[in-house]
């Protein structure tokens, strides 16, 4: 039996790490950083630091007697899309709150930092509390990323291309080469989460499948090669290309990654760079990364393939903790060490429910099930995934003609029975 008491203490422990943490991310920002919203799909910083607090609040505090809310409109203003918890600002309008001021979000932070940790700080608290603080840690662990990949474009957009952080350490060129992880037999997969650690609504059921052999590259493909993918016209042969994506990308004229800014630079989090051509190429939409699948006369893994994969694999690779913010190269004796991390990768799995799933209760079903609809699922984490916070199950979620997030793409292939 579990030690209510030792998990509680765990929890607390955990809590005002992550809470320093994402405030931590803000050092290298001014006020002014905090308040833009450049696109539909880009949040300001200081509305993530509102809402993850709102939500501790939300769905924690309000729970107990005699708790005051610490301002009113902010149910309304940090709300992001829980229908069931009340209305809210509209998403495109998060830019426009120029006030409550930064320094009042800081202060609802340290208010709600206060009654959390006076929650924790007693003994038998009871578990659907800390089943709350443990979502309300992951859920702010998945903001911290939003945070980076949001500045990331707001500094892109910027006509100065400013960076957000100063290299401390260069990296060495790595020679990049193509292996790939076979699986020569017939595998059934036990896939989803387990009870013995958290995991959210969208990895249950745990459950079988059988996967037919297939190989799967342990490495991303590379700026070098996304390159040559451009220098066949790969952006303007149809061919590769499926309908929905030939339309999206002749729509919005795009003929390269997102930070791309010609063949040899690219933008990153510190700043114009040249582009180094063994680096894994980021920031493409799925379309993208099945187009540049079937250049290559390949496919996309699913997640299944991709979720064995891991599984296999020790959970190491380049996370937030290593304080290296961007897609890193490795060798071929490095590539069994780094199977996780990096960057998300695309799957051909369309983000639909398990068979038997079931949501969390009450105003938390709208956590993810409102969302398995027209989206593909991703795997392994990226280089702003802090570590305790990915596992083989987890499955993250991105529309098809989204390129903002952290991601890249393996590619697969089948192999003969």
């Amino acid at each position: 039996m579990c030690d209510n008491n030792q998990i509680t203490k765990d929890l607390l422990k955990r809590f005002k790490k992550l809470r320093k943490t994402t405030v931590d991310f803000t050092n290298n920002l001014d006020a002014e950083d905090m308040v833009i919203q450049t696109n539909e799909f880009v949040s300001p910083t200081k509305w993530h630091l509102a809402h993850t607090t709102w939500f501790f609040e939300n769905f924690i505090l309000k729970k107990k007697r005699n708790y005051k809310i610490f301002c009113k409109s902010f149910n309304y203003l940090f709300n992001s899309y829980y229908k069931q918890v009340g209305t809210y600002n509209p998403k495109l309008q998060r830019g426009f709150i120029s006030r409550p001021y930064l320094n009042d979000i800081f202060k609802y932070r340290e208010y709600v930092d206060e009654k959390i940790i006076e929650l924790l700080n007693k003994s038998n608290v009871d578990e659907d509390i800390l089943f709350l603080v443990e979502l309300g840690i992951n859920h702010e662990q998945q903001h911290q990323e939003l945070m980076i990949m949001d500045i990331l474009n707001i500094f892109s957009s910027n006509p100065t291309l400013p960076n957000f952080l100063n290299k401390k350490t260069k990296l060495k060129k790595k020679v990049y080469s193509n292996v790939f992880w076979k699986k020569n037999i017939k595998t059934t997969l036990n896939f989803g989460a387990n009870n013995n650690y958290f995991a959210y609504d969208n990895e249950y059921p745990r459950g079988t499948c059988d996967l037919l052999p297939f190989e799967l590259s342990k490495n991303f493909v590379t700026n070098s090669e996304w390159q040559e993918f451009i220098d066949n016209d790969g952006y303007n042969r149809s061919e590769f290309w499926l309908s929905d994506g030939w339309e999206f990308i002749k729509k919005f004229n795009i003929g390269k990654p997102l930070y791309w800014i010609d063949e040899d630079h690219e933008f990153t989090l510190y700043g114009l760079e040249r582009m180094i051509k063994d680096k894994p190429v980021s920031n493409i939409s799925f379309y993208e990364a099945y187009a540049f699948s079937k250049f290559k006369k390949k496919r996309l893994p699913s997640e299944f393939e991709l979720e064995l994969y891991l599984q296999s694999h020790k959970k190491s690779g380049n996370f937030m903790e290593n304080n290296y913010f961007e897609p890193i190269a490795f060798d071929e004796n490095e590539l069994e060490q780094n199977a996780y991390g990096n960057l998300w990768s695309w799957t051909s799995s369309h983000y639909s429910p398990y068979p038997g799933y079931k949501p969390f209760q009450n105003k938390l079903s709208e956590y993810n099930q409102k969302f398995m609809c027209n989206q593909f699922v991703l795997k392994g984490g990226s280089f702003s995934t802090p570590k305790d916070h990915i596992r083989a199950s987890y499955r993250n979620f991105y529309y098809p003609t989204d390129r903002w997030h952290f991601c890249g793409l393996k590619l697969a292939n089948d192999l003969d029975l």
